[in-house]
């Protein structure tokens, strides 16, 4: 049974259940994430250890990967802006065949976005980047 506290309205602000049959606001997304989040995790000041290393290798393959994604734009992007260049303090040549693989991937996503929008169609298009490479 459904409270106040975890109802979600509609477009119409009828009360919905919590779940898959109800639907949440935009803005409502990380209301709804934090009453669904235990009270130890959200209020717990002590950091897990091995959290925070784990955090930090993530953190790591993304300071790797822009550093591979400024050498592809210095190298092979000349006449276009350098969005990466405010990543970066330090630009850094990397092998070949890592700047091959990052603008191979940058074309096949160019290509595929471009395409994707000239398709005739009445339908409004979105395009979501993820951040996913």
């Amino acid at each position: 049974m459904a409270t106040p506290e975890n109802e979600f309205l509609d477009s119409e602000e009828t009360p919905q259940p919590e779940g898959p049959i109800g639907k949440m606001f935009e803005n409502d997304a990380i209301q709804g994430f934090q009453r669904n989040t235990p009270a130890r995790t959200r209020e717990s000041g002590i950091a897990d250890p091995n959290k925070v290393k784990r955090d930090e290798f993530i953190m790591d393959t993304n300071n790797s990967s822009i550093v591979s994604k400024r050498s592809v734009e210095k190298l092979y992007y000349t006449n276009e802006p350098e969005y990466f260049r405010y990543f970066v303090s330090k630009f850094k040549r990397r092998s070949p065949l890592i700047n091959r693989g990052y603008w191979l991937r940058m074309k096949a996503v160019e290509h595929t976005v471009t395409r994707f929008l000239a398709e005739a169609t009445a339908k409004r298009k979105v395009v979501i980047n993820l951040g996913c490479g």
